[in-house]
């Protein structure tokens, strides 16, 4: 039987799940903005009076603004706080199951992939990725995009781009044109888990 301890864990730790994702989709939708209106983070730290470290650490999903930052980045970048982050709950409450969206399994079950948000015509696309050992380059199953950015949950994962290598740890993130993308690898034993967040408007 389950102990209220026991239950009030899992419900803890479901909560900073939501929390993080939502981290990073705030960060994701507030960099998309600055793009779409052609300002430099230098610039918008100017405009807002938020500093530049600041706005990288949102951007980059690792930190939460307050209320505060939140209404000067509004009034700078000139959208309302109640869009800044879609709305990935939809009008009422919804529970979201381990079978629910659309999954891909690759050929030799090394990784899979689920889509378990899409905004509305496909601007904003969340995807969870598991990644056993070994490497996957087959991406045309998920939804189309431009940007993407990589939000490493569990385990540790290489970015391979035709520029550059990355390997990201929990709670590291990357961001980078999908054109650049060569494949995605996991060297380890540890399954690897993390979100592939999609945006499909060009920068």
């Amino acid at each position: 039987m389950e102990t209220e301890l026991e239950s009030f864990s899992a419900t803890t730790e479901n909560d900073r799940n939501v929390d993080e994702v939502l981290t990073v989709v705030l960060g994701e939708t507030l960099k998309r903005r600055r793009l779409e209106l052609g300002l430099s983070m230098e610039k918008l730290s100017q405009l807002s009076t938020v500093s530049r470290g600041m706005l990288g650490l949102i951007e980059s999903g690792k930190t939460t603004p307050s209320i505060g930052i939140l209404w000067k980045l509004s009034k700078s970048l000139r959208i309302p706080i109640g869009e800044m982050i879609p709305d990935l709950f939809a009008q009422s409450p919804r529970f979201i199951g381990a079978s629910e969206g659309k999954k891909w399994i690759s050929p030799k079950n090394t990784a899979e992939s689920r889509v378990f948000y899409q905004e509305e015509r496909d601007r904003l696309s969340i995807v969870e990725w598991k990644l056993a050992i070994g490497k996957v380059s087959q991406f045309s199953h998920l939804p189309s995009a431009f940007d993407i950015k990589i939000y490493q949950v569990v385990g540790k994962t290489r970015i391979k781009l035709k520029t550059k290598d990355m390997v990201l740890e929990p709670a590291d993130s990357a961001f980078f044109p999908i054109a650049e993308l060569e494949f995605l690898e996991n060297e380890l034993k540890e399954e690897s888990r993390f979100l592939w967040i999609a945006s499909k408007k060009a920068r």
